[in-house]
């Protein structure tokens, strides 16, 4: 469902003039009951699930986008708004659910109405109610995939991710944005692949989980830290129109102010068992330090040049229309021993100077520039995981390190912040440490993964994939 979908300004002018009295969403943060969210399995067991059908359906069929009994006011809210790959994520999609949870219960008429969340973790397979395509059923869209195990990590479980914030590093929000929470976009498809997403209603119970999973990272405490409540993190607030905010010191925390629970609060225990039937063994289920696994072929593609790529950063290598389809590849980065010293110092923690610039180069990043995507390619389906790949060492050991994922999900949400498209993954520097002494041939590989149904042929063009020094003092 696609109709009504507005541009930014004409949606928060309208929905201003809608949203202009308290009386919409009156204040009734910190209710002292808490509302527990339950698990999708037992949610459909109560009468709150006949309550759930009856607002996605009366929202659905209200074609004013500007009106927030609409199902489309929420997508575009997610379509002008939604903070991905910076930081908030968390905490931004923690206050937007909240808010759509209270608009589901005004809606239907029944305030114990809450949003269930989807454990993926446990049942892999979206749940039937929302695969039935017969009967008007609310709750179907058209995807490429109803099973997800291809896209699930235990990576950000790691107890080395001890940080909370994007941009801070050993940080569990920009891990989980990237595996699980992309990659089941990606490998749903459909609409779920692009930032019009809330539009599958299945969409609302992965991001219930996804909030279940920070709460679950906070109370497993083992050295994990949130940035103090007193801290300046917290100030501000989230906008999601001109007239519906939140302060973000409200989203600090679930039990408080916005007054609810889960279920389940606990981390998974390991990937769903079916995964082990799969033949496929390059699923993102890496930590960042784990051994090097068996690189893909080095495809053959044109260098280009070292040089300023903007005024806090400068190419050490790079090569040139990279294109990707069914088959995973690797792309070759030669670096010039000068590059390679650069790359080391910075691995110590120390800045870098370049003959080519007086700039003091503190960190890196894998570039990925002028981002091209096909038509059948947006549907979702896939995802591809981005390694770099270091030189052997003096016992001619390999490293592959995971920076990330690119697929339709990742496209897309840089493609809403302007063109060309491009995409940035920062690397810890300390890998890069006693990195000068091995010879200067790095590479990136993009290694395939593929849901049970998935497209073949070219998907993505890359016009450039480059290795970036940065002025900007930030690990990854």
């Amino acid at each position: 469902m696609r109709h009504d979908l507005v541009g930014r300004r004409q949606f928060m002018q309208r929905s201003a003039m809608l949203l202009g009295t308290s009386t919409i969403f009156p204040k009734v943060f910190g209710q002292t009951t808490l509302m527990v969210r339950p698990e999708w399995q037992a949610f459909k067991t109560t009468p709150r699930y006949d309550s759930f059908l009856r607002a996605v359906k009366l929202m659905k069929a209200n074609t004013q986008a500007t009106d927030p009994n609409s199902w489309a006011y929420w997508t575009n809210i997610h379509l002008n708004r939604c903070p991905h790959s910076i930081p908030y994520f968390f905490a931004w999609h923690r206050g937007y659910i909240y808010y759509f949870e209270r608009r589901l219960r005004a809606v239907c008429g029944d305030p114990q109405l809450v949003l269930p969340y989807w454990d993926y973790y446990t049942n892999p397979t979206l749940p039937a109610e929302f695969t039935n395509l017969y009967g008007g059923n609310p709750l179907y869209e058209s995807r490429v995939n109803n099973n997800v195990r291809q896209a699930l990590s235990m990576a950000p479980f790691s107890s080395s991710l001890t940080n909370f914030p994007t941009n801070s590093p050993n940080a569990f929000e920009p891990s989980f944005e990237s595996a699980p929470h992309n990659l089941v976009h990606n490998i749903i498809g459909g609409v779920m692949s692009d930032m019009l997403s809330p539009t599958d209603p299945i969409f609302w119970l992965h991001h219930a989980n996804v909030d279940r999973f920070w709460v679950a990272w906070v109370l497993a405490g083992n050295g994990r830290k949130m940035p103090a409540l007193s801290s300046g993190y917290w100030s501000g607030s989230h906008i999601y129109t001109s007239t519906l905010t939140m302060p973000r010191s409200y989203t600090y925390s679930t039990r408080t102010t916005l007054g609810y629970r889960y279920q389940n609060e606990s981390f998974p225990t390991g990937l769903p068992l079916a995964r082990s039937a799969l033949s496929t063994p390059d699923l993102v289920q890496a930590a960042p330090n784990e051994p090097a696994r068996m690189q893909p072929p080095l495809g053959s593609f044109k260098i280009s040049p070292t040089r300023e790529t903007s005024e806090q950063t400068f190419s050490i290598s790079g090569a040139l229309d990279v294109h990707l389809d069914e088959r995973s590849i690797g792309v070759q980065l030669p670096v010039g021993s000068e590059s390679m010293l650069a790359l080391a110092q910075i691995g110590t923690g120390a800045a870098a100077i370049l003959r080519a610039s007086p700039k003091r180069y503190r960190s890196v990043q894998v570039v990925l520039d002028n981002v091209m995507i096909t038509e059948a390619a947006k549907r979702g389906g896939y995802y591809y995981r981005v390694d770099l790949n270091l030189p052997p060492d003096a016992f001619g050991r390999s490293q592959a390190i995971p920076i990330g994922t690119v697929g339709a999900f990742e496209i897309s949400g840089a493609a809403h912040h302007g063109t060309p498209v491009r995409l940035r993954y920062r690397i810890r520097r300390a890998i890069f440490a006693g990195v000068a002494s091995r010879i200067g041939l790095l590479s990136v590989s993009f290694v395939r993964v593929d849901g049970d149904q998935s497209p073949t042929g070219q998907v993505i063009g890359l016009g450039e994939v480059r290795l970036e020094l940065s002025t900007e003092d930030n690990d990854a």
